[in-house]
């Protein structure tokens, strides 16, 4: 009887140390608004349920880096946008995408906007492809970033930190290329944000003469890279099995 009542004490110390992992594991998770490659949605519209203004966005199968489709971003009149709202408490904010920009001309604009509205330009990173060159805009003036090479995929990588206006930058042949690389840090927002944390992710049309296509789009909380081997939702199902199991 002793002995049993040991081994009843000592599955249920197992059982409360097994959820106490599974509960660090829930609270430390980073919560991931997109993470898509563009293959649900149907081709030749923009996405469903994003948000739509104007503009000629589509998902394509014409040039795509990974499986069958991407999103084409080909053009429209100056103020233009498609994006997707963001509800954070975290005023750090990280993106991912390929890109493959066509060379020749003035590409599209990126934010990550902490304005309720999605055509509003202040108070976000404003960052803009044109020719070979990737840039800001700081609220004066435009401002080169570094060389971008054109008609090619780039992987590129933006932590914005809305609390301190202000954003990484970091591009690359591959994820882990762009992950490794230097990135160029503390790069301005166009003016300081309206809010304490993101409001949108958006492509955004100005002046845009050269398409651009992404693929593989990433977008979520912290600074920290998202660990894409890791999906939390199977490891809280193989925990919660192994413990059954073993009662």
């Amino acid at each position: 009887m002793i002995q049993d009542k040991h081994i009843t004490f000592f599955k249920y110390s197992l059982l409360v140390i097994a959820l106490s992992f599974v509960i660090v594991q829930i609270t430390t998770a980073q919560v991931v608004f997109v993470q898509t490659g563009f293959e649900e949605f149907a081709v030749g519209n923009p996405p469903d349920d994003w948000e739509t203004v104007g503009g000629d966005f589509e998902v394509t199968k014409d040039t795509v880096k990974t499986d069958k489709q991407a999103l084409a971003i080909l053009g429209g009149a100056d103020g233009d946008g498609l994006g997707i709202p963001i509800e954070t408490d975290n005023p750090l904010i990280s993106v991912e995408f390929w890109i493959y920009v066509e060379g020749g001309g003035r590409s599209l604009n990126i934010k990550v906007a902490s304005a309720d509205n999605i055509g509003e330009n202040n108070g976000c990173t404003y960052i803009n492809w044109d020719a070979d060159m990737v840039r800001l805009y700081d609220g004066a003036a435009w401002q080169p970033m570094g060389d971008f090479e054109t008609d090619t995929w780039r992987y590129v990588r933006i932590v914005a930190d809305v609390g301190k206006s202000e954003f990484d930058f970091a591009s690359g042949d591959s994820r882990d290329d762009a992950l490794g690389a230097k990135a160029e840090k503390g790069l301005p927002f166009r003016n300081p944000a309206l809010a304490p944390t993101a409001k949108w992710f958006a492509f955004y049309v100005w002046g845009m003469t050269s398409p651009a296509y992404f693929d593989d789009l990433l977008v979520y909380e912290g600074a920290d890279p998202l660990d894409l081997a890791v999906d939390p939702a199977d490891k809280l199902t193989t925990v919660w099995g192994q413990i059954k199991s073993g009662l």
